[in-house]
């Protein structure tokens, strides 16, 4: 019992260290400066030296601003801000994904509306990438700011698709088309690898913006008035295991990971994979400029959904601003140093992230591959942002579980039973 008191008060010491730091309001230094507490979630070398600098210079233009900055991994961030912001201990800064994870705090108020600011300063306002900038709005306000833009292609080996005489399909049916005749070839059509089970959220993401109209999914995806009930939901994970039913997939998805199915379509053992621009400099990498192009995944057949035409999966990252801060217009302004052309432009060729502003990705700070796939991004009108980032976390986790046992063979009815089961008890929990 003693050791076992001991295991608890360690877990308990670790627990507190694990999320003590950069939860303090904005004040003045010691030297008189006023203070802004930043947390951000690129801990590694790369990305870091690239935000020290950024902070180094903001302060040296703005001597009366200090920046203290803390950079944590992905999964730690989702931690942290779930507890900062129960405790009322934001930073003043902080990143934030879109979708859900935004709205929460936006509907609890828990962060600043930069509604007034953007609407002062039009320039600002309209230097970012619209598809990206709507990732950030709730109801009608801006509560944030992209600084990294993604959106999710297919992409493909053209050495295999010129060697099997294929051109890049534009349709559904073109699509289907090119994967029988891979498959026929004993080609693998489609690198795809499930073990952690978030890859399949890529796709159920897209075919339900493809199968449901927007304002459907805006109530689904709120956690106090979600339902799951419409039958497009039904269609949008069919139109995926349908690819995993005709063996367009591979075999054993469920025991491969999305990094093991990489390097495995980067050196040629499959066909396609699907993926985002932000990560399009692995590719190249890998394969060259020359080795890969990509296509945006068609609509598929009987897909009604009213954006399904105009919608592409990705998203933006983006920075927030706690409503408690002491110091809204030192943040904004920290806020548009970050975003503004040049620094984007200097993030990305950097650091590799690709950047949320108009005209800030090109050949000059990017590869010919990457920079072309963000000029195309510049047409859509809107983002379905990444689903497991959309809805409840209770919602994400029992649709990827119950999506991993369909691709064993569970049907499509029994996995949206399993959501609208977890949809309803979230939605009672909030009401």
């Amino acid at each position: 019992m003693k050791r076992k008191a001991i295991a608890m008060l360690m877990v308990a010491s670790m627990t507190v260290a694990l999320f003590a730091g950069c939860g303090s309001k904005s004040d003045e230094s010691d030297s008189g400066k006023v203070k802004l507490t930043f947390l951000d979630k690129h801990p590694e070398d790369e990305y870091k030296g690239y935000f020290e600098e950024a902070i180094a210079d903001f302060e040296k233009e703005n001597p009366d601003i200090e920046i203290e900055y803390e950079n944590i991994s992905d999964q730690a961030m989702k931690e942290k801000l779930s507890v900062l912001a129960a405790g009322g201990d934001l930073p003043d800064i902080f990143f934030c994904w879109g979708g859900e994870c935004l709205n929460r705090f936006s509907r609890s108020g828990k962060i600043l509306d930069l509604t007034s600011y953007m609407d002062e300063d039009a320039e600002w306002k309209d230097s970012f990438l619209p598809a990206f900038l709507s990732s950030s709005v709730y109801e009608g306000k801006n509560y944030a700011v992209p600084y990294r833009s993604s959106v999710l292609y297919m992409l493909y080996n053209k050495q295999v698709f010129a060697d099997n005489n294929l051109d890049v399909p534009t349709t559904w049916d073109e699509f289907i088309d090119v994967c029988d005749t891979l498959k026929n070839k004993e080609i693998t059509p489609i690198a795809f690898g499930n073990s952690d089970k978030w890859y399949t959220m890529w796709y159920v993401g897209q075919f339900n913006a493809n199968f449901v109209n927007k304002d459907v999914r805006t109530a689904d995806y709120n956690p106090s008035s979600g339902a799951f009930t419409d039958e497009g939901y039904v269609k949008a994970v069919q139109t995926f295991l349908d690819l995993n039913d005709a063996g367009y997939l591979g075999k054993n998805v469920n025991s491969k990971d999305y990094y093991q199915v990489r390097e495995e379509f980067a050196a040629g053992k499959q066909a396609m994979i699907l993926d985002a621009t932000s990560q399009f400099s692995f590719y190249t990498g890998a394969m060259g400029e020359d080795g890969y192009g990509y296509f945006k995944i068609p609509i598929p057949d009987g897909a009604t959904g009213d954006e399904a035409s105009t919608i592409v999966t990705g998203g933006s990252e983006n920075y927030a601003i706690s409503a408690e801060t002491k110091h809204p217009d030192e943040a904004v302004k920290f806020l548009k140093f970050l975003t503004k052309k040049a620094q984007a432009e200097k993030q990305t060729k950097e650091t590799g992230l690709p950047n949320a502003i108009i005209g800030g990705i090109t050949e000059d700070n990017s590869d010919a591959v990457i920079a072309a796939a963000y000029k195309t991004s510049e047409d859509y009108n809107a983002i379905a942002e990444w689903f497991d980032q959309c809805v409840d976390g209770n919602v994400s986790n029992t649709y990827m579980a119950s999506l991993q046992e369909a691709l064993d063979g569970k049907s499509a009815e029994d996995v949206m039973a399993d959501v609208q089961k977890a949809a309803k008890e979230v939605a009672d929990a909030n009401k």
